[in-house]
């Protein structure tokens, strides 16, 4: 099935915030790497979502996923922190209190 209209940044909250819940781990959290391949099983995209991006091995639902890091989407709205250790290059989402509170309600 196919969504008729391709998805938000916003629409991607929510189910971002119940996969790291979900398979996160209290402490240590969610990698965005981790992150994407449940958040798409959660969604129906739009054949715009599902099309490649020009000069990229993805789609336009994997950068939206990825652009919850970088528009820093969860910690904007106080859901999670990105944690990055020195050394690390890629960081992961550990959820705050909100998070879990949101992540509980939405059971």
């Amino acid at each position: 099935m196919v969504n008729a209209a391709p998805l938000s940044e916003a629409e991607l909250v929510h189910p971002a915030v119940s996969v790291i819940a979900e398979h996160g781990d209290p402490h240590s959290g969610l990698s965005i790497h981790e992150l994407a391949p449940h958040v798409r099983e959660l969604l129906i995209p739009s054949r715009e979502d599902l099309a490649p991006l020009e000069n990229r091995n993805d789609d336009r639902l994997s950068q939206k996923i990825r652009n919850l890091v970088s528009h820093r989407t969860l910690e904007k709205r106080g859901l999670a922190i990105y944690c990055k250790n020195d050394g690390q290059t890629h960081g992961r989402y550990v959820l705050t209190d909100l998070g879990w509170n949101v992540a509980i309600s939405s059971l």
